[in-house]
């Protein structure tokens, strides 16, 4: 399952069920329907929002009979929650968090795991259209959450929480019994990483445009990982202490005044 078995096991694999008295083993060709079903409903939540969205365009778009919907997910509002579900599993198949660690490794490596990972999830899609509208719509969700917020929440996000948790507090040592510093130390490193999605623009404008690649995504991981192992070293409270980082080696804390 990876990802330190989702966090003991938040994931689980419920599916919204098909219409009474309809059978629930759908052929190859059910199946095509249904897959096309949920990469056209991400374009088009994306674009007209949840509320605004309807089963008539989205059916249009995937090819389907507008009866297609209530058959394959009993209604909009299933299909919609369907949708992120599918998004947030195939991201985690895709991007693990914990690739080449596991929970006894250096916690410094699995910060690094992890940040790499993240920066995939969020940034991997490149401009794959369907990528970008399912990232859209996690990002309104965390905004103006609909009812199916709890459950990704609960689902997917949750699980991501406390891994990092799980690993700040490895790196931090007895200062992570405070609250605030955990929470602080787990809010900047989500900032830090998300802006590079959600403040997309602003980074074009000041700094312009360059494509995701590879390599640039590899730069930002390198990045973010110094950058958030200098503010953990700092949140310990023990600033005379170095984080050394694998690749440039001691990062050194601030002289005292």
């Amino acid at each position: 399952m990876n990802d330190h078995e989702r966090m003991n096991g938040r994931q689980d694999h419920r599916q919204c069920a098909p219409l009474a008295g309809v059978p629930d083993q759908p052929g190859r060709q059910d199946q095509g329907t249904r897959e096309r079903l949920l990469a056209a409903a991400a374009e088009v939540f994306a674009e007209h929002g949840y509320k605004s969205a309807t089963v008539r365009e989205i059916c249009r778009r995937a090819g389907a009979n507008v009866a297609a919907v209530n058959y394959h997910f009993g209604g909009k509002d299933n299909l919609y929650a369907a949708m992120l579900d599918h998004y947030m599993r195939t991201c985690q198949a895709t991007f693990p968090l914990d690739v080449g660690v596991t929970p006894d490794s250096p916690p410094r490596e699995r910060l690094r795991a992890f940040v790499h990972g993240l920066v995939q999830r969020i940034l991997g899609g490149g401009d794959d259209p369907v990528s970008q509208a399912h990232g859209k719509l996690v990002s309104l969700e965390l905004i103006d959450p609909t009812p199916a917020c709890d459950g990704l929440l609960r689902e997917h996000i949750a699980p991501v929480n406390d891994l990092l948790a799980d690993i700040l507090r490895g790196l931090l040592g007895p200062a992570a019994d405070n609250p605030d510093v955990l929470r602080t130390c787990l809010l900047a490193i989500f900032g830090h990483i998300s802006f590079h999605y959600s403040g997309r623009a602003a980074i074009v404008h000041f700094y312009g445009h360059e494509e995701l690649t590879p390599e640039v995504l590899h730069r930002i991981t390198e990045g973010g990982t110094r950058f958030i192992l200098g503010g953990i070293m700092a949140m310990s409270g023990n600033p005379a202490c170095s984080v050394t980082d694998p690749v440039t080696g001691p990062v050194t804390g601030p002289p005292k005044v």
